[in-house]
C-alpha cells in the first residue's frame, strides 16, 4: 500500500491500512480497533473511512497510536485530516505547504510534475503562453516587462526554469522554445487548493484591469438575475461550450500578439429561495 507520504485523502489511507492489517492479522476488526484506540463507538473507523464521521485533534492521536505510527507520519496524518476537512483556502494553503515539506523531505520524486507550483504564481501561465510567441532570446528582463504588471527578470527566469522542469515547454537547438503536450500528476487534492488559488489571482488581476487598462482593452459586463436550478446548470453547461470554442478559436490564431486572460465567473448572490418564492 506504501507509505502514508504517498496518500493525500486520508480516509483513502486509513481504508489501506486496515485492510493491510486485516489480512496480515485476519482477527483485526473494527471493534477490535475501536477498543484499542478507545472509542466508545465500534464501528468508528468504518464511519470515518466511509465519509460519515469526520476526525478532530484529539481523535486523530488515538487513531494514529492505535495504528503504531511514529511522530513524522502522525503529523503528516494531522495535516492530511485538516487539509481535507478545512473550509477555507487560507487554511488549506497552510495544511497544504506543511504536507508538501513533508513529502518532498521524505521522497522528492512525490512533487515532480507538480500542479501547484505551477498555479503558485500567477504569471507562470502567462510565461508559458510569452516563451512561445516572443523571441526574447534569454533576455529575462525582456521577457520580464512583456507581463503585465511587469514581473523581475528573476522571476521571470525562474518561471521558464520551472516550465521547463515540469515539462510545458522545451527549448528548441536554436534556442527558441515550443509548448510540449505533457500533462500534470498532481492529485485532486493539491489541485484543487493550487487551482483555486490561481482563480483568486485572476479574479484580483480582473479588479486591477479597471484602472490598469481603458475601456478599448479591456471587457467587463456583469449581470444579476434570479434563475432556478435547472436554467443554473444550462447557463454554465453554456459557459463550458463557450470556453471551448475560445480555446479552438485561440489554438487556430496564427498571428498571436498578446497574451489575454478571459474569466468566465458565475456564482451565487443570494440563499437558495424556495420553489414558487420567486414566481410572479
Amino acid at each position: 500500500m506504501g507509505t502514508i507520504f504517498e496518500y493525500m485523502d486520508y480516509r483513502d489511507y486509513l481504508r489501506s491500512l486496515f485492510e493491510q492489517r486485516k489480512a496480515d492479522h485476519p482477527f483485526f476488526s473494527y471493534r477490535l480497533f475501536s477498543q484499542k484506540a478507545g472509542f466508545k463507538s465500534p464501528n468508528f473507523l468504518k464511519l470515518v473511512v466511509d465519509g460519515k464521521r469526520n476526525l478532530t485533534k484529539e481523535s486523530v492521536y488515538r487513531v494514529a497510536k492505535a495504528f503504531g505510527l511514529n511522530k513524522s507520519e502522525s503529523d503528516y496524518l494531522e495535516n492530511l485530516v485538516f487539509l481535507n476537512q478545512s473550509k477555507t483556502l487560507d487554511e488549506k494553503n497552510l495544511y497544504l505547504s506543511r504536507i508538501l515539506r513533508y513529502r518532498v523531505k521524505c521522497d522528492p520524486r512525490l512533487l515532480e510534475s507538480s500542479e501547484y507550483d505551477y498555479y503558485s504564481q500567477w504569471y507562470h501561465p502567462v510565461i508559458c503562453e510569452l516563451v512561445t510567441a516572443l523571441d526574447f532570446k534569454e533576455e529575462f528582463r525582456r521577457l520580464g516587462n512583456a507581463v503585465i504588471p511587469a514581473i523581475s527578470a528573476a522571476e521571470a527566469e525562474k518561471s521558464v526554469a520551472l516550465l521547463l522542469k515540469i515539462g510545458l515547454i522545451a527549448r528548441k537547438g536554436d534556442g527558441s522554445y515550443v509548448r510540449t503536450s505533457a500533462s500534470f500528476t498532481t492529485g485532486p487534492q493539491v489541485r484543487s487548493v493550487a487551482v483555486a488559488n490561481y482563480h483568486k489571482a485572476m479574479m484580483r488581476l480582473g479588479s486591477e484591469s479597471i484602472e490598469r487598462f481603458a475601456a478599448g482593452d479591456r471587457d467587463i459586463t456583469s449581470v444579476t438575475v434570479t434563475v432556478s436550478a435547472e436554467t443554473c446548470r444550462t447557463i454554465r453547461e453554456k459557459l463550458q461550450r463557450l470556453r471551448r470554442e475560445l480555446l479552438e478559436l485561440a489554438e487556430a490564431d496564427r498571428t498571436p500578439q498578446r497574451v489575454v486572460q478571459l474569466n468566465l465567473q458565475l456564482f451565487p448572490l443570494s440563499i437558495e429561495l424556495p420553489r414558487g418564492e420567486g414566481e410572479q
